[in-house]
């Protein structure tokens, strides 16, 4: 579990910060309300569809969609909270990554905070989405070919809906005799 913990992080990163990085590229290092909550959203959205179970995986479109519509919602809130009491200033110099916005009045040189600047903030929003939604998938849902559940295997079922042939046969008796009463009947 640890490590599919670690593996969600990492992927979480890797959404967030790729993301942040298009958005400083775009001259929205530190940016505004409005975009903020909508890239949180849009990242929440993208970790959702590829951590846990993936959305190419067999069976997991309606997984997949619903975990990036919580996500997109857990993005807006995160983002909330990023903004409001991640204060702290980045302490390493991140050049025109983390330069603050000139439309806000700031000047270019001065170090931005981890929950205003969109680098650090979605890379976290998405990391903290990515570690819980990888951490929450069972690989045992996902059977290797050739390989029972173990539930399975110990309640000696297989995945057939066949009847046994003494409960059949008790089936097709019982059928007979109830035929035969209602013939009775006429």
């Amino acid at each position: 579990m640890l490590g599919r913990l670690i593996l969600g992080i990492v992927k979480g990163l890797i959404v967030g910060g790729l993301l942040g990085f298009g958005l400083a590229k775009l001259g929205l290092a530190a940016p505004g309300a409005i975009v903020a909550y909508l890239a949180a959203a849009l990242a929440g959205v993208l970790i959702g569809l590829v951590a846990g179970k993936p959305i190419w995986a067999k069976d997991a479109k309606i997984e997949a969609g619903m975990k990036a519509f919580v996500g997109a919602l857990l993005g807006v809130g995160l983002m909330f909270v990023a903004r409001r009491w991640l204060t702290m200033p980045v302490p390493v110099p991140l050049g025109e990554l983390g330069g603050a916005n000139l439309s806000l009045g700031e000047a270019s040189g001065t170090p931005g905070t981890f929950g205003g600047l969109a680098i650090t903030s979605l890379a976290a929003i998405a990391a903290l989405l990515g570690g819980f939604y990888e951490a929450d998938n069972d690989p045992s849902d996902e059977a290797t070919p050739g390989a029972k559940p173990a539930a399975k295997a110990a309640a000696g079922g297989n995945n057939k809906r066949i009847a046994s042939s003494a409960a059949a046969d008790d089936l097709d008796e019982d059928l007979e005799a109830e035929a035969e009463k209602k013939r009775a009947k006429r």
